[in-house]
C-alpha cells in the first residue's frame, strides 16, 4: 500500500428519486425502477456541488437507477476521465419477497415480519427466490438474513477497495440501505443498529479513513442542501419529535444560521445557560417569536434532554414537534454517539463541526431514533428554491 499522510475520503451519494420511490414500493435489488425527471434533475445538482472536488475514482451499483444518477452527476463534473468501477457488492439490499410491493401492503399484511425488519433487523429473515424450476419444486425454499448479508457485502467492498486508494477521494453512488451498511461497517456498527442512519435521495455523506488508523470518521451525513432541501425529508413521516442539534462555542459567530432557520417551524428551543448571549439567542430566533425558550445549567443538560424526549408521550401520534437544541460540541457529540450506538471512548468516530446542524428524528412509529443528518451546512444562499452548490461538503 502506498504510504501517505492524507486520509482516504469517501463521498457517498444515494441515487435520485426513482419511479418506485414515487409509487411507495420496495425496490431492493430489483432493477425495474428508473429515475424520475426530478431524480435526474437533483442528480445534476449534486454533480454541480461536486465540481470543486478532486475525485480519483467512482464506484457504483449496477442497477439502472444508480447508473442514471452516475451519468447525470458526471455530466456536471469538469473531468471526463475519472476511472469508474461498477460493483455488484454495491447493489441494494436483497428483499426478494417484498420487491415491487407497496410499503403499506407489507406493513398491513406482514405485521410481525415488518416489525422484525424495523426493530430487530439482525434477526430479519426472508426466503430466497428460486433460480430455476427445479428450485421452485423444492419443499422448503432457502432462507437468509438480508441485513447480515448486506453488511457482509459492505465489509467485502471496504477490504477490496480501500487498499487501492490510500490518500485519495472516492465517489460511491449507491442505495440508501447499502450506504447505511457501508457507513455502519466503517464505524464498527452492527446489523442490529441498522435503520439508525438516514440516507435520502441524492443525500451526500462523507467518511474519512485516517492513514494507518483502524477506524473511519463520519464527517457528514445526508446533506440535501445541494438539491434545495434545507433538512432531510422525514422518512418515518411527519410525526414524533425532531431535534435540530446546533453545536456552538462561546462568542462564536452564527453567520447564516438565522436565515437557515427562517423557513423551519420551531416549537421550542433548549440551550445551556450562558453558552451564547441573549442577543445571539434573539438573533437565532428572530423569525420564531412563538417559540418556547428553555435554558438549563451545563451539568443538567443530559437530564433536560431526557425530559425533552418525554414530550413524545404528550403529543398526538399524528403531529410533529420540532425543537432547536443549542449546546457545546462535546454535549452534542455525546448525545449523537448515544443515539447511533457508538461507545463513549470512541469519540474519534464522529467529527462534529461547530455551527453546522445535525438532525435527529424520534418517530412515534419506531422504538429507536434516526440520525437524519450530521454537519448540515447552514450558511447556504437560497435562490429560486435552490441553493448555491459551493462549499456544501465538509472541508478536509
Amino acid at each position: 500500500m502506498q504510504l501517505t499522510s492524507l486520509p482516504t475520503r469517501v463521498i457517498f451519494v444515494r441515487h435520485g428519486r426513482s419511479t418506485y420511490n414515487e409509487q411507495g414500493r420496495y425496490q431492493g435489488s430489483s432493477d425495474q425502477a428508473v429515475l424520475t425527471a426530478n431524480g435526474h434533475r437533483t442528480a445534476q445538482l449534486v454533480g454541480q456541488a461536486l465540481q470543486s472536488e478532486k475525485i480519483h475514482a467512482i464506484y457504483s451499483s449496477p442497477l439502472k437507477r444508480v447508473q442514471q444518477t452516475v451519468d447525470a452527476i458526471c455530466d456536471q463534473l469538469p473531468s471526463k476521465a475519472i476511472p469508474m468501477d461498477v460493483r455488484d457488492d454495491l447493489r441494494e439490499i436483497d428483499l426478494p419477497a417484498w420487491e415491487g410491493l407497496p410499503y403499506k401492503t407489507v406493513r398491513t399484511h406482514q405485521v410481525d415480519t415488518y416489525r422484525c425488519w424495523i426493530e430487530r433487523p439482525h434477526e430479519f429473515q426472508m426466503a430466497r427466490c428460486p433460480h430455476s424450476s427445479f428450485d421452485a419444486e423444492r419443499a422448503a425454499p432457502e432462507s437468509f438474513y438480508p441485513v447480515r448479508d448486506l453488511y457482509g457485502r459492505a465489509q467485502r467492498f471496504w477490504h477490496t477497495v480501500l487498499p487501492q486508494h490510500a490518500g485519495q477521494t472516492l465517489l460511491v453512488v449507491s442505495h440508501g440501505g447499502t450506504i447505511h451498511a457501508l457507513i455502519s461497517t466503517a464505524l464498527g456498527l452492527t446489523p442490529e443498529q441498522h435503520h439508525c442512519l438516514q440516507q435520502s435521495n441524492c443525500g451526500v455523506s462523507v467518511l474519512e479513513f485516517p492513514p494507518a488508523a483502524n477506524f473511519a470518521q463520519l464527517c457528514q451525513l445526508n446533506d440535501t442542501g445541494a438539491i434545495g432541501e434545507l433538512l432531510p425529508k422525514l422518512k418515518a413521516g411527519r410525526q414524533g419529535l425532531r431535534l435540530l442539534l446546533l453545536p456552538v462555542e462561546p462568542e462564536m459567530p452564527l453567520n447564516g444560521v438565522p436565515d437557515f432557520l427562517e423557513e423551519i417551524h420551531l416549537d421550542f428551543s433548549l440551550q445551556t445557560h450562558g453558552l451564547i448571549s441573549d442577543f445571539q439567542t434573539a438573533q437565532l430566533l428572530s423569525n420564531h417569536p412563538e417559540t418556547v425558550q428553555l435554558q438549563v445549567q451545563r451539568e443538567d443538560f443530559i437530564q433536560a434532554w431526557q425530559q425533552t424526549l418525554n414530550l413524545r408521550g404528550q403529543q398526538s401520534s399524528e403531529t410533529l414537534l420540532t425543537g432547536l437544541v443549542i449546546a457545546s460540541p462535546d454535549k452534542i457529540q455525546a448525545l449523537l454517539m448515544q443515539i447511533i450506538g457508538i461507545a463513549p471512548h470512541e469519540d474519534d468516530l464522529l467529527s462534529l463541526n461547530p455551527g453546522r446542524m445535525s438532525v435527529v428524528h424520534f418517530a412515534n412509529s419506531q422504538s429507536r431514533p434516526i440520525l437524519q443528518g450530521l454537519n448540515i451546512y447552514t450558511n447556504c444562499v437560497k435562490r429560486h428554491n435552490s441553493v448555491s452548490p459551493h462549499n456544501l461538503l465538509v472541508a478536509v
